[in-house]
């Protein structure tokens, strides 16, 4: 701004040389034959304060016009000319500024207002000599020109701002006027000859109509000038100019150097070219214009500017939050949603309309909510949006509908609303709870519960839900129904009333509030039982009212459904923005706010009928909304949602179920992204035994992995192919999970097996994970690329077993092992951690052997003390019967492959396997969060729970799955990188998890186990363990 002043004034003083002569006068006659052909304006910039000093100094203008109101005060100093211009002054608001309806309202301690110093407005509030101080309580700040009054009211440095009301409306709507003024044009007491000229050349242009067509290119509506000219205003130029006279000056030099503060649009202000332009510019040239004509003869063209655009149109539409209350929690979606919407109405025809939404919390409550439907009605409003809480939309329908302002609910689903002549001007885009209750009753059957307790909040939305629902679960299925006022903060009594009654579950009419209180109720009572609400306890942002969120694990809640003609970009937008995702009737609350915009667009008249126009076949965000003749809609259906509490990964809001009145409820199609997996099991061959255990681990994977992608537009199936446990088998199936297009594999198990597969998978570019394959082999990872496992070499399990013996004074062992990768590859390392003269025997057998006898003899003839078996659970069941046939009774040790009851499973006499040690990979110290989480869910699975490695086998689909998710979210990550990314600190059932380059994990500990059998019950337990800092000890 001040680089601009300073190149203007460089401007005017080299101009002002030459016209000084004007300024002072002539010092002959003035003679119009040797004067200048015409005049010109010569703008002189000038400060606000020493304006009119400038002037009456007599050496930089002739005259000013800087939008100056013609005052007592001036008029003592300078004398003006009839007006040119009628004004008022005016006062704006800055962000949260009260409104106010007279300026006398700011006369308050406490208010801050900012004004131009020594303008009309700074006398008006801090007064002067003749004047007194309007607003002496508040505190007025004068400063220096009118951009630093905006510019502090814009910082929040004053509450409001005063000045010209023309002005101020070009920075924000006007919230009042007062005291009209005139502005004139200022001359020196002595240039009486230019003051007439000036007269007469002002009716000139009036009498023209040249001003009403400069008027109309910088003001709207009609013209308001005042005429206060009286008998002594001049009315015709002077004949002969004297020739000391300002006018002979500017008539001699043929400039007409005017003082101007050109910082004050629409009346004078610099363009981009540093031209002062504006209402008071054209009114000057028009004016030099005339005066040249009469005296000089020159043309005189009447201004040609084009008129101002009419201004759009304002239309302020209300919308009612309940921003405090018990759903407070979903306020700031609702804003987001209005704001959006907002943005898109002024998208729609900038031109011709400008929408403000402005917000009142409804406080859901009707007493509150009928102060806030009172403030908009004050501010203007055409039309209102909301509430959400049906209490509150009550109460402000009667307020609303008195004053003949229509309402449209996003969220008020009571089914008291739907009669018209209750409630006449309400519309709602949500479905009234009659049906919701059809909805809530049909979850609650479909879970096989027969005895539910209802309880539910007794205003007009919990009481309304709930009779809902007892009709349509029928009395027979109703444990009891008790009601409670919505401010309740105690639950226990209405708890321990369910529990005493023996209900099997509960419906909670609630909104998240008290509803999340009943639900922690009932978790420190111990009241667990299957719990359902309906869309007042709905969404992610609900979570936030609970001091535990784990708590609302497994509630299941119905809420309205979008149709299939909603989901577009502002849903799209909702779900990607941090606020808005979380809330509910987000879609809704954004529709309302475009119908009542749309319907505002209809023009004048009764906007009930625009408003139902528009509610034809609306196609919204939420739907597409036909208004019944009460007002409400048919509605789509529901949405029937689930919360999930994942341990270490949070907390997720599902709707993987719908409701609608002809099919009743109904798993929802999935329209999301399905990634397969595959996964190879060796469902056939020497572990057999293992694989029901496998496929229960990976589907308890597989179902915390969808619950967690769900919300994210991800989905997973795991495609099982049997890979024997043999390398033929496992490249045979590995092709089969090729060919049906899977983004990774898991396994197989068997070391050999998982060999033969990533020959197939390696060449088609698909990453592995392994959940039990420990051969040392698959450690080179030139041999077996894009392999990764979740468990140890046998490098490291063959040294354990031999810490073990050694420990246990086993000095005496036969390694009986079979010959293939799994089984030569641990006895290989057990062999190399014993010493060579505590190894008895070593002998080598097929795995696909099912004569053990002579293996058995072997040992026996050896005279060997112990036995080391590094066998599968059937092979390894076989020789420990065949050495008690033989009448062995020395102690036997295994490793991984038997570490389990299912080593038992089979035999005649399971007492054989009491007292057998084996050692399988095992985390070190306690379990994690996640290990003892999915302990708690595969012990409710015979199984998993009777199954070896399934930890392990749980953990690979995990990474794989998340990994796939990283790749699909990040653009040109292949999947090999994405699995190595994934598995690195990864928190799994089986400890954490970091792979190496080659694929391979460290080894984080063993646990050495024990069977015990009493010929009924088998067990294998942890006894001692073993990791790399402490060695073997003994577990507490």
């Amino acid at each position: 701004m001040y680089n601009n002043k300073m190149i203007a004034m460089m401007l005017t003083l080299s101009m002002l040389a030459a016209s000084l002569a004007g300024c002072a006068g002539g010092d002959d006659d003035w003679d119009a034959e040797n004067a200048a052909s015409d005049v010109s304006v010569v703008w002189v910039e000038s400060a606000w304060d020493p304006i009119i000093p400038n002037l009456n100094a007599g050496e930089m203008c002739d005259v000013i016009i800087s939008a100056m109101t013609k005052t007592d005060a001036r008029d003592e100093v300078v004398d003006f000319t009839r007006a040119y211009y009628t004004s008022s002054q005016g006062v704006i608001g800055g962000s949260g500024a009260t409104a106010i309806s007279d300026v006398s309202e700011l006369n308050v301690a406490g208010v801050t207002v900012g004004v131009q110093s020594g303008t009309t407005s700074d006398i008006y509030a801090n007064g002067d000599a003749t004047n007194d101080a309007m607003l002496a309580n508040a505190t007025v700040v004068a400063y220096e020109d009118f951009p630093t009054v905006i510019a502090a009211l814009n910082n929040g440095d004053v509450m409001y701002a005063l000045g010209d009301a023309p002005v101020l409306s070009l920075e924000s709507d006007l919230m009042t006027s007062f005291s009209d003024e005139n502005f004139g044009f200022a001359v020196r007491e002595d240039s009486g000859e230019l003051l007439d000229a000036l007269n007469a050349a002002i009716g000139a242009i009036i009498d023209s109509g040249e001003y009403d067509a400069i008027y109309a290119a910088s003001f709207n509506g009609a013209v308001t000038l005042a005429d206060d000219s009286t008998a002594d205003t001049a009315t015709a130029y002077p004949a002969t100019p004297g020739g000391k006279s300002d006018l002979a000056g500017v008539l001699d030099s043929g400039a007409l150097n005017i003082c101007t503060d050109p910082f004050y649009a629409p009346f004078e202000s610099y363009d981009a070219d540093m031209n002062v332009v504006g209402f008071d510019a054209d009114i000057a040239h028009a004016i030099a214009d005339e005066i040249a004509a009469h005296y000089m003869g020159t043309a005189n063209p009447m201004f040609s500017g084009d008129p101002l655009p009419e201004p759009a149109t304002l239309i302020r539409i209300g919308f009612l939050n309940d921003a405090s209350g018990p759903i407070a929690q979903f306020a700031a979606p609702f804003t987001y949603a209005w704001g959006q919407a907002q943005d898109d109405l002024n998208a729609v025809d900038p031109a011709n309309y400008v929408f403000e939404v402005i917000e009142a919390d409804s406080g859901c409550d009707g007493t509150m909510a009928q102060t806030a439907a009172q403030s908009l009605l004050d501010a203007g409003v055409v039309a209102v949006a909301g509430a959400a809480c049906s209490g509150a939309s009550m109460g402000a329908n009667a307020i609303l509908s008195a004053a003949g302002v229509p309402m449209i609910s996003y969220a008020s689903t009571s089914p008291a609303l739907a009669v018209d002549a209750d409630h006449p001007l309400f519309y709602r885009i949500v479905p009234s709870d009659a049906l919701q209750g059809q909805a809530a009753a049909d979850m609650i059957a479909a879970s096989g519960v027969t005895n539910t307790a209802v309880i539910h909040m007794t205003n007009s939305y919990g009481a309304g839900l709930a009779d809902a629902v007892v009709e349509n679960l029928g009395a027979a299925n109703v444990c009891l129904q008790a009601g409670y006022e919505e401010t309740a903060t105690d639950f226990a009594a209405a708890v321990q009333s369910v529990i005493d009654a023996g209900c099997d579950s509960a419906f909670l009419a609630s909104y998240s509030a008290d509803g999340a209180m009943i639900v922690e109720t009932m978790a420190a009572l111990g009241a667990a039982i299957p719990t359902f609400s309906a869309d007042g306890m709905a969404g992610e942002a609900a979570l936030g009212d609970y001091s535990v969120p784990a708590a609302a694990n497994l509630l299941q809640v119905t809420k309205p459904r979008a149709a299939a003609a909603g989901a577009g970009v502002f849903t799209a937008a909702c779900a990607a923005d941090a606020v808005c995702s979380t809330g509910i009737y987000q879609s809704e609350s954004y529709d309302t706010v475009m119908m009542l915009g749309h319907a505002a667009m209809h023009g004048d008249g009764d906007m009930s009928s625009h408003i139902e126009m528009v509610g034809n076949g609306y196609a919204g965000e939420s739907g597409t909304h036909t208004f019944l003749a009460n007002g409400d809609v048919g509605g789509s259906g529901y949405d029937v949602c689930t919360f999930f509490h994942v341990p270490t990964y949070g907390e997720y809001f599902n709707c993987d179920k719908m409701w609608d009145a002809t099919g009743g409820l109904s798993a929802v199609t999935w329209a999301g992204a399905t990634v397969k997996i595959g996964f190879l099991n060796d469902a056939s061959g020497p572990i057999a035994v293992y694989g029901a255990g496998f496929v229960a681990a990976s589907q308890i994977a597989l179902g915390l992995a969808n619950t967690i992608g769900y919300s994210s537009g991800v989905q997973f199936e795991l495609v099982y192919a049997d890979s024997g446990c043999d390398g033929a088998m496992g490249g045979t199936a590995a092709q089969t999970l090729a060919d049906a297009g899977v983004w990774g594999v898991v396994g197989a198990a068997c070391s050999g097996a998982t060999m033969g597969a990533n020959a197939v998978l390696s060449a088609a570019g698909i990453p592995q994970v392994s959940y039990a394959s420990t051969s040392p082999a698959l450690t080179d990872a030139t041999a077996y690329p894009n392999f990764f496992r979740v468990v140890p070499s046998d490098a490291f399990q063959g040294a354990v077993v031999a810490d073990v013996m050694i420990a246990d004074g086993q000095d005496n062992v036969a390694v009986v092992h079979m010959t293939n990768a799994y089984g030569a590859g641990l006895a290989d390392a057990f062999v190399a951690n014993m010493d060579a003269s505590h190894v008895c025997t070593q002998v080598g057998y097929e795995e696909t052997a099912t004569d053990f006898g002579t293996y058995a003899q072997a040992v026996v003839d050896a005279g060997c003390t112990s036995v080391l078996l590094v066998s599968y659970a059937s092979d390894g069941a076989g020789i420990i019967e065949e050495l008690a046939a033989k009448s062995y009774a020395g102690a036997i040790y295994g490793a991984d492959g038997i570490a389990e009851e299912g080593l038992a499973v089979g035999m005649a006499d399971t007492t054989l396997v009491d007292g057998i040690i084996a050692t399988k990979p095992a985390a070190a110290g306690d379990p994690g969060m996640v290990a003892m989480v999915f302990a708690g869910l595969c012990a409710q699975s015979a199984d998993c729970a009777g199954g070896i490695y399934t930890a392990e086998a749980f953990d690979a689909v995990t990474i794989v799955a998340f990994a796939a998710f990283t790749a699909l979210a990040t653009p040109g990550l292949d999947a090999t990188t994405a699995v190595m990314g994934t598995g690195q600190g990864w928190n799994g059932a089986s400890g954490t998890i970091s792979f190496l380059a080659n694929g391979d994990v460290p080894a984080a500990g063993f646990c050495i186990g024990e069977f015990t059998s009493d010929g009924t019950t088998v067990s294998y337990d942890c006894v001692r363990s073993w990791d790399p800092i402490n060695g073997i000890t003994t577990t507490v």
